[in-house]
């Protein structure tokens, strides 16, 4: 029997019972549709994450490039220049590089990356920018509005941070820290750590006003920004600017290059959120598995219903297969139409979720393959038994 034959008796079979099919049906449309759902909004803020981690306020990807000398005290001679112009020429030919300024102060940013040094040791740290700081300090006090009005260098920091540069002592408020040839006193110590999903907290707090004052844009400024092409590794490019710079830059010899790595940090990200997201969605998939057995009852119940009908097809000629395929094909109908219905329905959910959140849902290829892929298994599975039944009747 032609296939296109027992497609349309597996219709006819179908929308003779519209209520049974529509009922069975919406179990599968649920259940897809909530595993796109969560897919969408997951992989979305996935990317919000990301973005926010490497973007600036014009959605421009960027990274900071630090130049760390030998002797600290080169920090205080104005007449050195960290970067050249012509430097910062030969940068931006680099692939994925579209631009290459002189860092400046971030005035509307609330987080810069910052190297920090000390007795000839030194460190990068993720640092806010604040009005007043409200930590809960091991020893010390917080940053308070008084320190931005009169713009004092001062600073709290990650006992972490803090123990890394100095030797242990019983404490470490009054001593000072090297940022961009500056001394900031520190006036508190705070434990830091691990934020929530895995995310590294800042690992430094300094007065916003005092920040945007003395990192101006200059040229003899230790740290340039690199802006960077759509799509490119922030990770790669900037390796590829160090290495540059390392085995040509003018002050190879006086200190060495680097930059904050945040590709480590956003591939962590992505990596707990990814698997935050498929361990939601597999919880989702339970119900696909409700909706399956539900399906199969629903078959069951019709071929008991249709044992006069299989006995006439058998005695114009059906075969067992001809009636296992028709009983299949009507499974794998129902399944296949809920899984794109359900699709549409997880979409326009996540869509309706996100006009509440601060990011959108995203949309992939993936997801629709997954819709059909799954519809289609539970289909074949969940069918195979009661189209087997259905076969053996006489």
């Amino acid at each position: 029997m032609k296939f296109s034959i027992l497609f349309a008796d597996a219709l006819t079979a179908l929308t003779r019972n519209k209520k049974r099919s529509i009922l069975t049906m919406l179990g599968i449309i649920i259940g897809i549709g909530a595993v796109i759902a969560i897919i969408s909004i997951g992989k979305g803020f996935e990317n919000f994450v990301v973005g926010q981690l490497t973007s600036n306020d014009d959605n421009e990807i960027t990274s900071n490039i630090i130049f760390q000398p030998k002797d600290m005290d080169l920090y205080y001679d104005s007449n050195i220049k960290f970067f050249r112009n012509y430097e910062l020429s030969e940068i931006k030919k680099i692939s994925g590089v579209k631009d290459v300024k002189f860092s400046e102060s971030e005035g509307n940013k609330d987080e810069v990356n910052i190297s920090i040094a000390s007795s000839g040791k030194s460190e990068n740290t993720r640092t806010q920018l604040v009005d007043n700081s409200e930590l809960d300090l091991i020893e010390g006090r917080n940053i308070n509005s008084v320190d931005n009005k009169l713009k004092n260098r001062v600073l709290v920091i990650d006992k972490n941070i803090v123990e890394r540069l100095f030797n242990k002592r019983d404490s470490y408020i009054g001593k000072s820290l090297n940022i961009n040839g500056l001394n900031y006193e520190i006036v508190g110590i705070y434990s830091g750590g691990m934020g929530m999903m895995g995310m590294m907290e800042s690992s430094m707090y300094i007065p916003k006003n005092t920040y945007n004052f003395y990192n101006k844009a200059k040229d003899n400024n230790p740290s340039i920004t690199l802006y960077l092409e759509s799509g490119a590794s922030v990770s790669d490019v900037s390796k590829e600017v160090v290495n540059y710079l390392t085995e040509n830059g003018s002050m190879k010899n006086y200190g060495s290059y680097s930059f904050f790595d945040m590709g480590e940090i956003m591939d962590g990200i992505s990596n707990i959120l990814d698997n935050i997201t498929k361990f939601i969605a597999l919880i989702g998939g339970i119900s696909l598995f409700i909706a399956g057995i539900g399906m199969m009852n629903m078959m069951y119940i019709s071929v008991s219903e249709r044992t006069k009908e299989i006995g006439i097809r058998r005695a114009l000629g059906a075969t067992k297969k001809n009636i296992t395929m028709q009983f299949l094909l009507e499974g794998v109908v129902i399944t296949v139409i809920g899984g794109i219905l359900g699709y549409i329905f997880g979409l326009i959910l996540a869509f309706i979720i996100s006009a509440f959140l601060p990011f959108s849902a995203a949309i992939e290829a993936g997801p629709i393959f997954i819709a059909l892929s799954i519809s289609l298994i539970i289909g074949v599975v969940f069918s195979y038994s009661p189209a087997k039944s259905a076969a053996n009747k006489n």
